[in-house]
C-alpha cells in the first residue's frame, strides 16, 4: 500500500507487510503505522534537503512507534539506484566513494574530487537527499524475541564471526547495498561493514526473485566443490562462508575480494598483459584434468546446446549452417572436463592490490565443464572493450579481428590460445569446434532475456538482432574463408606486429 501526506487518516486494515510514503508527516505515519501488521515494514523517501538528515528521520519514524530503523542514500537519484548507502556508517560511503573506477582525464579527477567534496559536506550539514528509511513496526513482546529480516541475519552473522576467522567479534555490523543489473532475476548483493572500519568484511548475497534462487545455489556447490579440490582456494575465487535458508529465500555469504574492474584499467599497452594472465589463470584452473571420451559428455554439455539453438534460432538462420555446425561439433571427442565460469568477462575481473586476477560471480558455473570457453569468452570481449565497441554493431567487427592473426587483438588471441593448448594439452583442433560452441551456449541467456523483454516468444527481428547469433555466423564465415586450423602454433612479435612462425 502507498501512502502520501494527503491521504484520508482514516482506518486501514492491519494486514499489510509494506507500506510506502513519501515525504510523510504524522498523519502519514500514524496511517502506516495502522496499516502495518505486527513485523511489517515501513519504507520512506524524504525527499526534501530540510528534512533534517537522517537522525532526523530516525526520531519522526521511532515518535511514530517504528524500530530498526536504518536510514540508505540511493545513488543514481532519480532513477534505478545500482547502490544504497547507510548514512550513520561512515565507513561504507567512504569506501564507495573511494573505490570508483579511475578515470584517466584531469577534468573528470577533478569533477570526482568536487563531487566528493559536496557529498561530504552534504552528510556533514543534514542537507543530502533523498533519504530512504526503513523501519518495522514491532510485534507484541518483540523484546523478548529473536529481531527478524536484515536485523536477524545482522545478529547471526555476528555471532558466527569468529568462526570465519573474521577476528572479534563487531559491536555493529552495516551494509552497502548494491542493485545493478537492469533484469528482475539479477541478485542483490550487501558489502557489509564492521563498525567504522573503511573496507568490507564480507559479502552476501540475496535472490530478488525466486528464480534466481538456482542461479545462487548453484554457486554454492562450484565454491564448495572447488574449495574441496583445493582446500586454500582457488586463487583469485571467494570462499564460502554460508548459505543460510530463511523461508523460501536464502542468503549466501562469501569473504569480501575487492579491487578495481580490469575493463577500467584496459588500455592498447596492457591489453597483451591481461589477456596472458587470464590465460594463465585458465590454465591453472584446468590443470590436472583427463581428457574423456565424448559419451561421458556429449549428451549432458553439447546434445542439449544444439537442440535449444535450432528452436530458439532456427526460424531466422540457414538449415545449411545448423547442419554445417552439428558436422564441425561431431569432432569433438577426448577433451578434458574442467571447472567453466561460465560469465569470465573484463567486467566480472577485478585486479586486486597486488596485481592479481579476482574472479567474481559463479552462479553460472559448470563444475565439469569443457575447456577454452571461459577464455574465448573472455579474449573476444576484451578486444571489444579495448576498442569501445561494446553494446553497438561495431561490436561484430571487433570479435571479427580477433579471428586474424594479422590484426593487433588477434594476434594476442592467437598467443593466448596457443599457451593454453600448449599447457593443457588439449588437441589444438579441438578449439574450432570449441569456439562455435561457446557462443551456442550463451545465446541461451540471451534468448531467455528476449522472452522476458516480449512477455512471451520474441518476434523475428529481435531474434535476427542476438549478438551471439552474429558471433556464430562470425565463426562460420571464418572457417568457410580460411578452411584451415586456426594459427594456434608459435608466434613471432616483431614492431610491426604479430606473425605465424
Amino acid at each position: 500500500i502507498a501512502l502520501d501526506k494527503n491521504q484520508d487518516d482514516g482506518e486501514q486494515p492491519a494486514a499489510h507487510d509494506l507500506v510506502v510514503a513519501t515525504n510523510p508527516d504524522r498523519a502519514t505515519l500514524r496511517a502506516a503505522w495502522a496499516a502495518l501488521r505486527p513485523g511489517g515494514l515501513c519504507y520512506s523517501e524524504w525527499q526534501r534537503p530540510l528534512c533534517g538528515g537522517p537522525l532526523r528521520v530516525r526520531r519522526r519514524l521511532e515518535a511514530a512507534g517504528f524500530q530498526d530503523v536504518t536510514c540508505y542514500w540511493a545513488w543514481p537519484t532519480g532513477g534505478k539506484p545500482l547502490f544504497w548507502l547507510p548514512l550513520e556508517a561512515p565507513g561504507a560511503p567512504h569506501y564507495v566513494l573511494s573505490n570508483r573506477a579511475p578515470v584517466q582525464s584531469a577534468g573528470k579527477r577533478l569533477v570526482r574530487a568536487l563531487y566528493w567534496l559536496v557529498w561530504r559536506a552534504g552528510l556533514r550539514l543534514h542537507l543530502l537527499f533523498p533519504i530512504c528509511a526503513i523501519a518495522q513496526k514491532p510485534e507484541p513482546g518483540a523484546a523478548d524475541q529473536d529481531p527478524a529480516g536484515d536485523e536477524a541475519l545482522l545478529s547471526w552473522v555476528r555471532v558466527h564471526w569468529c568462526e570465519w576467522g573474521l577476528g572479534d567479534r563487531p559491536a555493529e555490523l552495516s551494509w552497502v547495498l548494491l542493485t545493478g543489473g537492469a533484469q528482475s532475476i539479477n541478485k542483490v548483493v550487501g558489502l557489509l561493514f564492521a563498525g567504522s572500519e573503511c573496507a568490507p568484511r564480507l559479502v552476501v548475497k540475496w535472490p530478488r526473485v525466486p528464480e534466481s534462487i538456482p542461479a545462487l545455489e548453484r554457486e554454492v556447490r562450484t565454491l564448495r566443490a572447488l574449495h574441496a579440490l583445493q582446500p586454500g582456494g582457488i586463487p583469485g575465487a571467494p570462499r564460502l562462508l554460508f548459505c543460510r535458508r530463511t523461508g523460501d529465500s536464502l542468503a549466501v555469504g562469501e569473504t569480501t575480494l575487492t579491487g578495481v574492474p580490469l575493463w577500467a584499467l584496459l588500455r592498447r599497452e596492457n591489453f597483451r598483459t591481461f589477456a596472458l594472465q587470464a590465460t594463465d589463470w585458465q590454465i591453472r584452473l584446468a590443470s590436472h584434468h583427463e581428457s574423456q571420451p565424448r559419451h561421458v559428455w556429449w549428451d549432458r554439455l553439447v546434445a542439449p546446446v544444439l537442440a535449444d539453438f535450432e528452436r530458439h534460432f532456427g526460424a531466422v538462420v540457414d538449415p545449411q549452417q545448423l547442419r554445417e555446425t552439428q558436422t564441425i561439433l561431431a569432432t569433438l571427442d577426448g577433451v578434458p572436463l574442467v571447472c567453466e565460469q561460465r560469465d569470465f568477462s573484463p567486467w566480472n575481473l577485478l585486479i586486486d592490490a597486488h596485481g592479481e586476477l579476482v574472479v567474481l560471480d559463479w552462479e553460472s558455473a559448470e563444475l565439469a565443464g569443457l575447456p577454452a570457453l571461459d577464455l574465448l569468452y573472455f579474449l573476444a570481449y576484451l578486444a571489444i572493450f579495448l576498442e569501445g565497441t561494446m553494446n553497438t554493431p561495431r561490436a561484430v567487427a571487433s570479435y571479427r579481428a580477433t579471428l586474424d592473426p594479422q590484426t593487433f587483438t588477434g594476434g594476442i588471441v592467437a598467443e593466448c590460445l596457443a599457451r593454453y593448448v600448449e599447457q593443457t594439452g588439449i588437441d589444438r583442433q579441438q578449439v574450432r569446434p570449441l569456439r562455435l560452441l561457446l557462443w551456442l551456449i550463451h545465446s541461451r541467456s540471451e534468448y531467455e532475456q528476449f522472452v522476458r523483454e516480449a512477455g512471451g516468444s520474441p518476434p523475428l527481428s529481435r531474434l535476427r538482432s542476438s549478438l551471439f547469433l552474429r558471433f556464430w555466423q562470425e565463426e562460420l564465415s571464418e572457417l568457410a574463408r580460411q578452411n584451415r586450423p586456426l594459427p594456434l602454433v608459435g608466434l613471432i612479435r616483431t614492431s610491426r606486429g604479430t606473425v605465424g612462425q
